[in-house]
């Protein structure tokens, strides 16, 4: 048995093990995915690239969803332990033929969770698309007939030859973003959590001593373990990388970087032990990134990231574009405007020059680069920007019998309370809810504030351009796609604001759903 609604999820299939999730569904997940991409290439027989993190589940799936592809005449590509990143990379380069590509993981969701992320080169962009369940599998799921026959052994879990060496390929393609790194000195100090990101330090140490580099590099949590024993796999959490923070400042290095799960987001901790929030690095990368463009381009941030993102783009020259949370949202938004730089607060950092990847060794290989460049110290090249004061993303733990029908209700009630003339904000539903304070007059409406692109997405709901208007204070409330969570994010101008006003949303989210659901502060973000 599994949980056949994890079809029709928007952005991957991810659930717990073995209930909504397990090898039965991983080999259908398989099959359908190959019928879906014979559709898109006209009949051909695709060669998928398939890859899986550290989870205890990981290799149980991964070999039932090998055998899923190969059951539907398509040819998998067995890349064993990987990061996303490089199994999209590998996509991206055409490694063994791939035109499409699979990853066994659940990202950053505690242990007994796993998902399987697709992903597919586009023939029309050259970047990478994600491959939605609810459009690739659902359909064939729904298709598909009830024989319960039990198909003949398709293929072996392991590769024909092993030079493949996928691994070492794309830490040399990371390395490559940047020629200052054999000048590189000193110590830097990397967190994988645990994750499948404990492949990168002996591969990155041997790459950096071939050219030069007078660098070392040390590790804590390195050794993959899928319980995640030593920190969550979400490093975004409060207090996650304590023990990053604590072994940079012993060390003296220069800053420590902090894998999720699957290593495609990173964070950073500066020589002080600092953490550096995910918006503050995505508005670094941005400048950099625009001003290399020569002062313009445009940069793709998604709807809960800090004002300080479009506040620092629109300051170097750039255009800021807001879009729904979520790399299937900012891919597309990434292509169609035709962006120098793009990512999220969740600490997602995507190359347009390469394929729209979004991946955290090419954020960290750039932002050292950014180092050797000006010659600065992690904090005082962070420190020229200015973080709005925030509450961080507060997680709000909704237990009922349909919390995603209640997280919508709570979301309705908040988008017409604050569209009064009283309230005199603007509300945007490009994701969940988002209320800016106040109105001006220059901008009679919302949609005068974040503009459409009528050509590349007509109907706003994907991403918008943010015209040149500042709040004085500005929220979200979301629901998340994986947990039964309601997520606030609140900043304002005035350090003030923050904590009265972000508990007085949850005052009023807990009223909206009275007795009809318990609603506990799961995490507090910056405010505890």
């Amino acid at each position: 048995m599994f949980d056949p609604a994890m079809f029709e999820r928007k952005a991957d299939v991810r659930g717990v093990y073995p209930n909504q999730i397990n090898e039965e569904l991983a080999w259908l997940a398989g099959k359908y995915l190959t019928q879906s991409l014979k559709k898109e290439l006209s009949g051909a027989a695709p060669k998928v690239m398939v890859g899986r993190d550290g989870r205890t589940s990981s290799p149980a799936i991964y070999s039932s969803l090998i055998q899923g592809i190969a059951s539907e005449g398509g040819e998998p590509i067995a890349c064993g332990l990987s990061t996303t990143d490089m199994i999209q990379w590998g996509v991206g380069e055409g490694i063994c033929g791939a035109v499409a590509g699979v990853m066994i993981t659940a990202s950053h969701n505690p242990p007994q969770y796993n998902g399987i992320k697709s992903v597919m080169k586009s023939p029309e962009t050259g970047g990478i698309d994600i491959l939605r369940p609810l459009d690739h599998m659902a359909p064939r799921y729904e298709e598909d007939s009830d024989n319960g026959a039990t198909p003949a052994a398709t293929c072996s879990p392991f590769p024909s030859n092993g030079k493949m060496n996928l691994q070492s390929r794309f830490v040399d393609a990371a390395l490559t973003r940047s020629n200052r790194l054999k000048d590189a000195k000193g110590k830097v100090v990397l967190d994988p959590g645990n994750g499948v990101g404990g492949l990168f330090r002996p591969l990155l140490s041997r790459a950096l001593k071939a050219i030069g580099a007078e660098v070392e590099l040390l590790a804590v949590a390195e050794q993959i373990d899928g319980t995640f024993p030593t920190r969550p796999s979400n490093p975004g959490l409060p207090g996650a990388v304590k023990l990053l923070q604590e072994t940079v400042v012993a060390e003296g290095a220069e800053f420590g970087a902090a894998f999720d799960g699957d290593a495609d987001r990173v964070f950073l901790v500066d020589e002080w032990g600092q953490f550096v929030p995910g918006s503050v690095l995505l508005a670094a990368l941005a400048k950099a990134m625009v001003e290399k463009n020569g002062g313009n381009g445009s940069v793709v941030y998604s709807a809960v990231s800090s004002w300080l993102v479009p506040e620092t783009v629109r300051a170097a020259g750039g255009k800021a574009i807001l879009c729904r949370v979520g790399q299937d949202a900012a891919k597309v938004a990434l292509t169609k405007t035709d962006a120098v730089f793009g990512g999220e607060s969740s600490a997602h950092y995507n190359f347009p020059d390469t394929y729209c990847l979004d991946s955290g060794l090419f954020a960290l290989v750039t932002f050292w680069d950014m180092l050797l460049e000006t010659g600065l110290k992690c904090s005082q090249l962070l420190g020229q920007l200015k973080p709005w004061p925030a509450s961080g993303e507060v997680n709000l733990r909704v237990e009922c019998s349909d919390w995603k029908a209640m997280s919508a209700e709570v979301i309705s009630t908040i988008k017409k309370e604050y569209g009064t003339d009283e309230k005199n904000s603007y509300v945007l539903d490009i994701d969940g809810v988002s209320v800016f304070h106040p109105r001006k007059p220059e901008f009679a409406t919302v949609d005068d504030v974040f503009t459409i692109d009528k050509s590349g997405d007509p109907t706003g709901t994907i991403y918008r351009e943010v015209q040149n208007y500042t709040p004085d204070w500005w929220f979200n409330i979301r629901a998340s796609n994986n947990e039964p969570l309601l997520r606030v994010n609140f900043e304002s101008r005035d350090a003030a604001d923050v904590t009265g006003r972000t508990y007085s949303l949850i005052s009023r989210i807990r009223e909206i759903c009275g007795d009809r659901a318990r609603v506990d502060v799961q995490d507090w973000g910056n405010l505890k």
